[in-house]
């Protein structure tokens, strides 16, 4: 299982080869950080491609040019009661 703090989630994501832009994207009930890496579940806070927090929402992780082959998604519950909706997109455009 990839590395992750305490109460956060890692979610895995195949990412083809030719794609434009990883976009994630985060909308929730609560307070939550939200991080992206290629290749390896998020070491936080040293090893992230993307990070993007719940003070601004929608909470967005836009990765131009990604690598194909895996990324990893992690959601880290900064409250104790917080739910997250998320949506990732791989574009061509």
């Amino acid at each position: 299982m990839p590395w992750a703090s305490p109460g956060a989630t890692v979610y895995e994501v195949d990412v083809p080869a030719g794609y434009k832009l990883l976009q994630v994207t985060a909308s929730q009930t609560g307070q939550f950080t939200l991080y992206v890496r290629h290749g390896d579940a998020p070491a936080v806070p040293s090893a992230v491609d993307c990070t993007a927090s719940s003070t601004t929402l929608p909470a967005v992780c836009a990765i131009p040019n990604p690598l194909p082959g895996k990324a990893y998604v992690m959601v880290e519950g900064v409250s104790n009661d917080f739910t997250c909706n998320l949506r990732v997109d791989v574009l061509t455009k």
